[in-house]
């Protein structure tokens, strides 16, 4: 039998929630530390949808041509705040060397490898009661205005179709057919049957960890300043005192960059901003999240609303809000959903820790095997943080990974 331990894990969002699981079922002693409300940092707003295979590495074969034309356009979804240029350069180095076609198929498989089972391992957390009240697997839609196939586009269903992933390429009529309330201006889409969504982030986050308490996690709500590893374990400095363990698992978002910037490790995290708009009350327009490739957002019926997820603002964390993104969602929304009335709106922004590649940073500290880290999802936490989590406790349990972690290792 394995060794049992206490673990910290630092981060309530739901990679952090799912660690904190995952370690506890296998008897570890485990503490949250959180320093504001579990699940309500970037988890809480995010577009709701898991992906088995449809979603991307960012950076693809000739991105660079069409970040340029983002950065460009004020009404488009990229903004980068010269103030953030200075730290976000050697990220952005990094991420048009991910777009060479090798590393991009690369990374490709490997954020396959992580997502694809993610929601048979939620069914496994939650349990099935659970998992049915908050997941609505009945697929996931990207959409276009242009009727014609480009070169990446073959080279995508390629590269999906060489991994298993079930896709189906639709004309207008078949659009219509499927989602009737879409604009009559896309002209093609995507249709993929094993991606789907979650009707609550915030209720996913809630019952995980509500199945985490019942098997002893305790939540200790605290900010960490520092990291002190030893010889014989942990000690986190935290905001209400000291609190030493066997293990620290890093999942702090884009707090965690600093964490490791303390421990003399330098992470290829930016700080990409997301906001999002809920319409209340227009939930039923749609009956699963919509992609707009061209524009990169997303629309999702929650129960809450219908939310409309978007831009990729590369900005300080803590830097204001930037109003102007409110109403460039709800004119995507309209442009999307010619029919929608909305007349009431609420919106939100959250800080994705995103790497250049799109793979998020699993793995021990290259000097201290009892600091791991989890971070670093970007897009795609709810659809990675399960096989995170088990990679997790695997590492922490002294067994080999289900999975290899080579291309997720610290870098």
């Amino acid at each position: 039998m394995a060794d049992l331990h206490t673990v910290a894990v630092i981060g309530g969002g739901v990679v952090g929630v799912s660690c904190a699981l995952m370690l506890a079922r296998e008897g570890h002693v485990v503490t949250l530390v959180e320093e504001g409300r579990v699940g309500h940092g970037c988890s809480w707003g995010n577009g709701a949808q898991y992906n088995a295979g449809s979603a991307l590495p960012i950076a693809y074969p000739g991105v660079m041509w069409r970040a340029l034309r983002w950065f460009a356009d004020t009404d488009g979804p990229v903004r980068l705040s010269p103030r953030e240029l200075p730290r976000t350069l050697p990220w952005l180095v990094r991420f048009l060397r991910t777009g060479r076609l090798e590393a991009w198929e690369a990374a490709y498989a490997a954020l396959h490898t992580l997502n694809q089972p993610c929601a048979a391992l939620y069914r496994d957390m939650l349990g099935d009661a659970d998992w049915e009240r908050l997941f609505r697997p009945n697929g996931a839609l990207h959409v276009w205005r242009d009727v014609s196939l480009g070169a990446l586009d073959k080279l995508v269903d390629s590269l999906r179709s060489r991994h298993g992933v079930a896709f189906e390429r639709l004309n207008a009529e078949q659009l219509r057919e499927l989602e009737p309330g879409l604009s009559r201006e896309y002209k093609r889409g995507i249709f993929f049957p094993a991606s789907g969504h979650v009707t609550s982030p915030p209720a996913l986050v809630e019952g995980l960890m509500n199945r985490a308490a019942a098997l002893g996690v305790s939540v200790r709500t605290a900010r960490v300043q520092a990291i002190e590893p030893g010889t014989e374990g942990v000690t986190l400095l935290t905001s209400t005192g000291p609190h030493r363990c066997d293990r620290v698992i890093i999942a702090a978002g884009i707090a965690s960059r600093d964490l490791a910037c303390s421990l003399g490790i330098s992470l290829s995290l930016a700080s990409e901003r997301g906001y999002h708009i809920t319409m209340p009350g227009t939930s039923g327009v749609i009956s699963r999240p919509v992609t707009d490739a061209a524009s990169a957002f997303v629309a999702t019926p929650l129960d809450e609303g219908l939310r409309i997820v978007g831009i990729a603002e590369f900005d300080a964390p803590d830097a204001p809000r930037d109003t102007k993104q409110n109403k460039k969602l709800q004119a995507y929304a309209r442009a999307m959903l010619p029919d929608i009335s909305i007349s009431q709106v609420t919106d939100w922004m959250g800080v994705r820790p995103s790497t250049p590649d799109s793979l998020p940073i699993i793995g021990p500290h290259p000097k201290h095997a009892g600091i791991l880290f989890a971070t670093g999802h970007g897009h795609m936490g709810i659809s990675g943080a399960p096989m995170t989590a088990a990679i997790i406790s695997d590492l922490v349990a002294g067994r080999a990974p289900r999975i290899s972690t080579a291309p997720y290792r610290l870098r």
